[in-house]
């Protein structure tokens, strides 16, 4: 008898450190972080800096930020069991511009960076370096990730938008004691989302447009508020005046000595 309790004291010491040991679950998801005015000049910089055709500048928009914040939090309800690799991007975040990037948490990322990246993959969707004639063109480009984004991103028509950023954070679950411990990581995705919104699979922009973009060779880095301005024609309107001015005071002779 004293055999069997003894067992039954060991049994009971072996299930207590089971159940002290806590139960860690690990996974990956994306949460929200605000984007600065500086990504907003940079957007525009990226439609409209220094090109020689200019689409529409597109102006911050509340309800576009707040709308694209909450797409962002509806895709971290379903947190991934691997690493920052596995979070996917949702369908509805899918369809708006989109482009990953890596930065030390708790710092301003280099958006002029980022969004020169997004231009170069978007553009070399374009693997002829020529404007699509045909929808089945466009349909091919839009089939490309970045070259959707692209599309999202420099639709002409839009004029208005909304930011954010997209961080991975890994979510640490412990069950006992419970406690959730969340920690950022390096790995981000900018979403942008314009309105009036590009269909997709058609022409985002107008031929002119394409073939300046195609042949912009200047960084955002390198560009400012300044290179917002309109092209001047090369100075033809400030050449055209002085000529009309000239031909009307030849008239004007010619009817005085007439």
């Amino acid at each position: 008898m004293a055999c069997f309790k003894t067992a039954a004291a060991i049994c009971l010491v072996a299930l207590s450190g089971l159940r002290s040991e806590a139960t860690v679950t690990i996974t990956h998801k994306l949460t929200v972080e605000e984007v600065t005015e500086d990504a907003y000049l940079v957007v525009n910089l990226a439609r409209n800096g220094k090109l020689p055709v200019h689409i529409n500048p597109v102006e911050t928009s509340d309800s576009l930020v707040s709308s694209v914040q909450g797409k962002i939090n509806e895709a971290g309800k379903q947190p991934a069991e691997g690493g920052c690799e596995s979070v996917q991007i949702s369908a509805d975040l899918k369809n708006m511009f989109f482009h990953a990037f890596e930065n030390a948490p708790e710092t301003t990322p280099d958006y002029s960076q980022v969004l020169q990246d997004a231009l170069t993959a978007g553009l070399s969707a374009f693997t002829e370096k020529r404007y699509p004639k045909t929808s089945e063109e466009w349909k091919t480009i839009w089939a490309k990730e970045a070259g959707a984004s692209l599309g999202h991103l420099l639709g002409s028509n839009s004029t208005q938008i909304g930011c954010a950023v997209g961080r991975c954070t890994e979510k640490k679950t412990i069950d006992e004691p419970e406690s959730v411990e969340e920690t950022k990581k390096n790995k981000a995705v900018l979403f942008c989302e314009l309105s009036p919104a590009t269909t997709k699979e058609t022409a985002p922009f107008e031929e002119e447009y394409f073939n300046g973009l195609i042949a912009r060779t200047a960084q955002l880095s390198e560009m400012t508020a300044d290179d917002l301005k309109a092209p001047s024609n090369n100075g033809t309107g400030a050449a055209l005046f002085p000529t009309i001015l000239i031909y009307g005071l030849v008239l004007m002779l010619t009817a005085v000595s007439a």
